[in-house]
Protein backbone atom coordinates (compact mmCIF):
# COMPACT_ATOMS: atom_id res chain seq x y z
CA UNK A 1 0.00 0.00 0.00
CA UNK A 2 1.28 3.14 -0.69
CA UNK A 3 2.31 6.03 2.36
CA UNK A 4 -1.10 7.51 3.79
CA UNK A 5 -3.38 5.56 2.01
CA UNK A 6 -6.59 4.72 4.19
CA UNK A 7 -8.69 1.25 3.82
CA UNK A 8 -12.46 1.46 4.91
CA UNK A 9 -14.35 2.17 7.23
CA UNK A 10 -15.09 -2.15 5.72
CA UNK A 11 -16.99 -5.22 6.35
CA UNK A 12 -16.49 -8.27 4.63
CA UNK A 13 -18.44 -11.24 4.19
CA UNK A 14 -15.86 -13.90 4.55
CA UNK A 15 -12.65 -13.58 7.10
CA UNK A 16 -9.27 -12.09 6.22
CA UNK A 17 -6.41 -13.18 7.69
CA UNK A 18 -3.32 -10.25 7.24
CA UNK A 19 0.08 -10.78 8.18
CA UNK A 20 2.49 -7.85 8.12
CA UNK A 21 5.52 -8.91 8.16
CA UNK A 22 7.83 -5.64 10.02
CA UNK A 23 7.17 -2.48 12.04
CA UNK A 24 4.90 -0.15 10.34
CA UNK A 25 3.25 2.50 11.46
CA UNK A 26 0.05 1.37 10.31
CA UNK A 27 -3.18 2.02 12.69
CA UNK A 28 -5.65 -0.86 12.35
CA UNK A 29 -8.86 -0.05 14.38
CA UNK A 30 -11.38 -2.49 15.41
CA UNK A 31 -14.59 -2.74 17.74
CA UNK A 32 -13.45 1.29 18.52
CA UNK A 33 -9.88 0.21 19.68
CA UNK A 34 -7.10 1.06 17.68
CA UNK A 35 -3.60 -1.04 17.34
CA UNK A 36 -0.24 0.16 16.08
CA UNK A 37 1.88 -1.66 14.00
CA UNK A 38 4.92 -1.84 15.83
CA UNK A 39 6.72 -4.69 15.16
CA UNK A 40 5.65 -7.89 13.00
CA UNK A 41 1.64 -8.65 13.67
CA UNK A 42 -1.17 -10.99 12.18
CA UNK A 43 -4.81 -9.98 12.71
CA UNK A 44 -8.13 -12.14 11.43
CA UNK A 45 -11.41 -9.90 11.04
CA UNK A 46 -14.35 -11.53 10.72
CA UNK A 47 -17.32 -11.21 8.59
CA UNK A 48 -19.52 -8.08 8.80
CA UNK A 49 -16.60 -6.82 11.15
CA UNK A 50 -16.70 -3.16 10.77
CA UNK A 51 -12.44 -2.15 10.74
CA UNK A 52 -10.24 0.26 8.81
CA UNK A 53 -6.59 0.93 8.45
CA UNK A 54 -4.45 3.72 8.18
CA UNK A 55 -1.33 2.56 6.78
CA UNK A 56 1.97 4.24 7.51
CA UNK A 57 2.52 7.68 6.42
CA UNK A 58 5.66 7.79 5.47
CA UNK A 59 6.81 4.21 3.72
CA UNK A 60 4.34 2.03 1.91
CA UNK A 61 3.42 -0.86 3.84
CA UNK A 62 3.85 -4.35 3.21
CA UNK A 63 1.44 -6.56 3.75
CA UNK A 64 0.45 -10.22 3.01
CA UNK A 65 -3.23 -11.55 3.47
CA UNK A 66 -5.68 -14.39 2.45
CA UNK A 67 -9.61 -14.62 3.04
CA UNK A 68 -11.64 -17.87 3.65
CA UNK A 69 -14.52 -19.47 4.96
CA UNK A 70 -15.30 -21.37 7.85
CA UNK A 71 -17.70 -24.27 6.94
CA UNK A 72 -18.15 -26.48 10.42
CA UNK A 73 -18.94 -25.37 14.08
CA UNK A 74 -16.34 -27.57 15.07
CA UNK A 75 -13.15 -25.12 13.58
CA UNK A 76 -15.30 -22.16 15.13
CA UNK A 77 -15.18 -23.39 18.73
CA UNK A 78 -11.70 -24.69 18.17
CA UNK A 79 -10.56 -20.30 17.92
CA UNK A 80 -12.94 -19.09 20.31
CA UNK A 81 -10.89 -15.84 21.46
CA UNK A 82 -9.36 -15.24 17.54
CA UNK A 83 -12.59 -16.05 15.85
CA UNK A 84 -14.45 -13.33 18.45
CA UNK A 85 -15.12 -9.62 17.15
CA UNK A 86 -12.50 -7.32 17.91
CA UNK A 87 -10.11 -9.79 18.88
CA UNK A 88 -6.80 -7.86 19.25
CA UNK A 89 -4.02 -8.59 16.65
CA UNK A 90 -1.61 -10.79 17.08
CA UNK A 91 2.43 -10.03 17.72
CA UNK A 92 4.69 -12.77 15.85
CA UNK A 93 7.90 -13.94 17.66
CA UNK A 94 10.96 -14.57 17.09
CA UNK A 95 10.36 -18.06 15.98
CA UNK A 96 7.25 -17.91 14.94
CA UNK A 97 5.82 -20.21 11.87
CA UNK A 98 3.40 -17.66 10.06
CA UNK A 99 5.92 -15.97 8.16
CA UNK A 100 7.25 -18.72 6.05
CA UNK A 101 3.42 -20.42 6.98
CA UNK A 102 1.86 -17.23 5.13
CA UNK A 103 4.46 -17.65 2.33
CA UNK A 104 3.64 -20.88 1.69
CA UNK A 105 0.34 -20.33 1.41
CA UNK A 106 0.69 -17.69 -1.41
CA UNK A 107 2.48 -20.07 -2.91
CA UNK A 108 0.24 -23.10 -3.13
CA UNK A 109 -2.17 -20.42 -4.52
CA UNK A 110 -0.24 -19.32 -7.39
CA UNK A 111 1.26 -22.82 -8.36
CA UNK A 112 -1.40 -24.66 -7.56
CA UNK A 113 1.02 -28.36 -6.80
CA UNK A 114 -0.49 -31.70 -6.21
CA UNK A 115 -2.77 -31.58 -3.43
CA UNK A 116 -2.56 -27.88 -3.09
CA UNK A 117 -6.01 -27.40 -1.23
CA UNK A 118 -6.22 -30.11 1.16
CA UNK A 119 -2.34 -28.34 1.87
CA UNK A 120 -3.56 -25.27 2.12
CA UNK A 121 -6.46 -25.84 4.58
CA UNK A 122 -3.40 -27.47 6.78
CA UNK A 123 -0.98 -24.03 6.38
CA UNK A 124 -4.13 -22.01 7.56
CA UNK A 125 -5.33 -23.76 10.42
CA UNK A 126 -1.41 -23.88 11.77
CA UNK A 127 -1.32 -20.55 11.40
CA UNK A 128 -4.68 -19.56 13.25
CA UNK A 129 -3.77 -22.49 16.16
CA UNK A 130 -0.89 -20.38 17.02
CA UNK A 131 -2.74 -17.11 16.83
CA UNK A 132 -5.34 -18.74 19.20
CA UNK A 133 -2.23 -20.32 21.61
CA UNK A 134 -0.78 -16.67 21.56
CA UNK A 135 -4.21 -15.20 22.92
CA UNK A 136 -4.45 -17.40 25.76
CA UNK A 137 -4.88 -15.96 29.04
CA UNK A 138 -1.23 -16.02 30.21
CA UNK A 139 0.29 -16.18 26.96
CA UNK A 140 1.69 -12.69 26.98
CA UNK A 141 0.95 -11.73 23.93
CA UNK A 142 3.22 -8.91 23.83
CA UNK A 143 6.28 -8.25 21.65
CA UNK A 144 9.04 -10.15 23.13
CA UNK A 145 12.22 -8.47 23.85
CA UNK A 146 14.64 -8.45 21.45
CA UNK A 147 17.74 -10.38 22.45
CA UNK A 148 21.00 -7.57 22.00
CA UNK A 149 23.55 -9.04 18.94
CA UNK A 150 26.22 -8.63 21.61
CA UNK A 151 24.46 -11.86 23.48
CA UNK A 152 23.71 -13.78 20.08
CA UNK A 153 27.59 -13.54 19.33
CA UNK A 154 28.41 -14.16 23.20
CA UNK A 155 26.27 -17.34 22.64
CA UNK A 156 27.21 -18.40 19.27
CA UNK A 157 31.09 -17.90 20.57
CA UNK A 158 30.40 -20.09 23.71
CA UNK A 159 28.60 -23.01 21.34
CA UNK A 160 31.80 -22.66 18.80
CA UNK A 161 34.19 -22.79 21.83
CA UNK A 162 32.48 -25.04 24.23
CA UNK A 163 35.20 -27.58 24.81
CA UNK A 164 37.27 -24.49 25.73
CA UNK A 165 38.47 -22.65 28.47
CA UNK A 166 36.29 -19.10 28.46
CA UNK A 167 36.45 -16.50 30.62
CA UNK A 168 33.48 -13.94 31.61
CA UNK A 169 35.81 -10.67 30.99
CA UNK A 170 36.71 -12.26 27.86
CA UNK A 171 32.67 -12.26 26.43
CA UNK A 172 31.96 -9.01 27.73
CA UNK A 173 35.11 -7.25 26.10
CA UNK A 174 34.04 -8.74 23.18
CA UNK A 175 30.51 -7.18 23.59
CA UNK A 176 32.02 -3.68 24.26
CA UNK A 177 30.22 -4.03 27.61
CA UNK A 178 31.90 -3.91 31.46
CA UNK A 179 31.63 -7.29 33.22
CA UNK A 180 28.65 -6.32 35.34
CA UNK A 181 26.38 -4.95 32.81
CA UNK A 182 27.76 -7.92 29.99
CA UNK A 183 26.66 -10.53 33.16
CA UNK A 184 23.07 -8.75 34.10
CA UNK A 185 22.34 -8.83 30.31
CA UNK A 186 23.33 -12.46 29.69
CA UNK A 187 21.55 -13.43 32.80
CA UNK A 188 17.65 -11.36 31.43
CA UNK A 189 18.15 -13.03 27.95
CA UNK A 190 18.96 -15.94 28.47
CA UNK A 191 17.93 -17.06 31.96
CA UNK A 192 21.28 -17.97 33.14
CA UNK A 193 24.66 -16.32 33.89
CA UNK A 194 27.58 -16.66 31.61
CA UNK A 195 29.53 -18.76 33.83
CA UNK A 196 26.07 -21.28 34.34
CA UNK A 197 25.54 -21.40 30.37
CA UNK A 198 28.65 -22.71 29.47
CA UNK A 199 28.95 -24.95 31.58
CA UNK A 200 25.33 -26.06 30.70
CA UNK A 201 26.78 -26.60 27.29
CA UNK A 202 29.96 -28.45 27.91
CA UNK A 203 27.56 -30.76 29.59
CA UNK A 204 25.47 -30.91 26.34
CA UNK A 205 28.23 -31.49 24.45
CA UNK A 206 29.41 -34.10 26.68
CA UNK A 207 26.06 -35.97 26.23
CA UNK A 208 25.91 -35.54 22.63
CA UNK A 209 29.74 -37.01 22.68
CA UNK A 210 28.69 -39.98 24.76
CA UNK A 211 25.61 -40.86 22.13
CA UNK A 212 27.78 -40.55 19.29
CA UNK A 213 31.40 -41.77 19.63
CA UNK A 214 32.63 -45.43 21.21
CA UNK A 215 35.38 -43.49 23.17
CA UNK A 216 35.54 -44.18 27.27
CA UNK A 217 34.09 -42.10 29.56
CA UNK A 218 37.40 -40.13 30.47
CA UNK A 219 37.92 -39.22 26.93
CA UNK A 220 34.79 -37.69 26.32
CA UNK A 221 35.18 -35.80 29.61
CA UNK A 222 38.68 -34.00 27.95
CA UNK A 223 36.75 -33.62 24.66
CA UNK A 224 34.13 -31.51 26.30
CA UNK A 225 36.88 -29.87 28.01
CA UNK A 226 36.89 -31.62 31.54
CA UNK A 227 40.35 -32.00 32.68
CA UNK A 228 39.27 -33.15 36.23
CA UNK A 229 37.19 -36.67 35.36
CA UNK A 230 35.96 -36.05 38.68
CA UNK A 231 34.42 -33.53 38.41
CA UNK A 232 32.98 -34.15 35.71
CA UNK A 233 31.07 -37.09 36.84
CA UNK A 234 30.31 -35.26 39.72
CA UNK A 235 28.95 -32.39 37.46
CA UNK A 236 27.35 -34.90 34.87
CA UNK A 237 25.14 -36.48 37.95
CA UNK A 238 23.88 -33.33 39.10
CA UNK A 239 22.45 -31.63 35.51
CA UNK A 240 21.35 -35.20 34.40
CA UNK A 241 20.74 -36.98 37.27
CA UNK A 242 22.28 -39.96 36.11
CA UNK A 243 26.24 -40.81 35.33
CA UNK A 244 27.24 -40.69 32.35
CA UNK A 245 27.15 -44.30 32.19
CA UNK A 246 23.88 -44.49 32.87
CA UNK A 247 23.12 -41.72 30.37
CA UNK A 248 25.18 -43.72 27.65
CA UNK A 249 23.19 -47.32 28.77
CA UNK A 250 19.88 -45.47 28.62
CA UNK A 251 19.76 -43.28 25.18
CA UNK A 252 22.53 -44.71 22.97
CA UNK A 253 21.60 -46.35 19.69
CA UNK A 254 24.52 -47.62 17.31
CA UNK A 255 22.85 -45.55 14.71
CA UNK A 256 23.46 -41.94 16.57
CA UNK A 257 27.49 -43.01 15.69
CA UNK A 258 26.39 -42.15 12.11
CA UNK A 259 25.22 -38.82 12.66
CA UNK A 260 27.00 -35.51 12.54
CA UNK A 261 26.93 -33.33 15.00
CA UNK A 262 24.38 -29.63 14.63
CA UNK A 263 26.18 -26.92 14.55
CA UNK A 264 23.17 -24.89 14.49
CA UNK A 265 23.58 -23.16 17.85
CA UNK A 266 19.90 -21.15 17.59
CA UNK A 267 17.86 -24.49 17.74
CA UNK A 268 14.33 -24.25 18.82
CA UNK A 269 14.99 -27.40 20.55
CA UNK A 270 17.52 -29.39 23.09
CA UNK A 271 19.58 -32.25 22.08
CA UNK A 272 19.34 -35.88 23.26
CA UNK A 273 15.93 -35.69 24.28
CA UNK A 274 12.93 -37.60 23.60
CA UNK A 275 9.26 -36.06 23.19
CA UNK A 276 6.36 -37.96 23.51
CA UNK A 277 3.12 -36.65 22.44
CA UNK A 278 0.22 -37.72 23.61
CA UNK A 279 -4.29 -37.28 23.04
CA UNK A 280 -6.00 -35.68 25.21
CA UNK A 281 -7.73 -39.02 26.25
CA UNK A 282 -4.47 -40.31 27.68
CA UNK A 283 -3.85 -37.18 30.36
Amino acid sequence: MKPGRKLGPRHLHDYELVYFPKSTRTLYTSADVTYAFDGPFALVTRPGETHNYLFDPAAPTRHLFVHFDLETDWIRSRYPKLLLEGAAPVSVADGSLIPQLMKQLLYSFHHRPPRWQPTAEMLLLTVMEEMESTLAPGSGNRDPEMMPPQITNALQYIEAHANETIEVDQLAKMAGWSHEHFTRTFQRHVGHSPKEWMTKRRIGLAAQLLLQRPDSIKQIARAAGFADEYYFHRLFRRMTGMTATEYRRKYGDPRLREMAPPDDWGRFYPLNHIFVLRSADEE
